[in-house]
């Protein structure tokens, strides 16, 4: 996992067995990777979403649940958003809640996710719309 931001990971899939105790939210953003029991001690948010381009629908649940989790980053909160391999789904929902608790553009936040997280994070480009989309500059 890295530490894309203050307070803010992103991550491939958690384990189930262990759990996390530097984080106070977690997020399930692989929708083949929803186990219903973790060793997590936390809030859990699922917001199950296909590796591919998103509907209405996921796009609206993702917008909720990057909301939910830049509320608990307001608040001081450690938050974990992972995905099967922590490139496209997490970094989409942990580059929303970054662009609601700071004035970064799209562009800025993904420059810093490929910097923080990897070189090729958020590499869909059909996310990288959406995330366009959604943060207006």
């Amino acid at each position: 996992m890295s530490n894309v931001s203050t307070r803010l990971w992103v991550g491939a899939h958690p384990p189930i067995d262990r759990d996390l105790p530097d984080f106070d939210l977690l997020v399930l953003c692989a929708q083949e990777f929803q186990p219903q029991i973790l060793a997590f001690h936390g809030p859990i948010l699922r917001c199950p979403l296909p590796d591919a381009a998103l509907d209405i629908h996921q796009i609206t649940q993702a917008v909720l649940t990057a909301k939910r989790a830049g509320d608990a980053l307001a608040t001081g909160q450690r938050v974990l958003v992972t995905c099967w391999a922590g490139m496209n789904r997490s970094v989409l929902v942990a580059s929303m809640a970054l662009a609601r608790v700071t004035r970064m553009t799209a562009d800025q936040i993904i420059e810093l996710m490929r910097r923080r997280r990897h070189p090729q994070a958020l590499y869909n480009e059909s996310f990288q719309g959406v995330l366009r989309r959604l943060v207006r500059r």
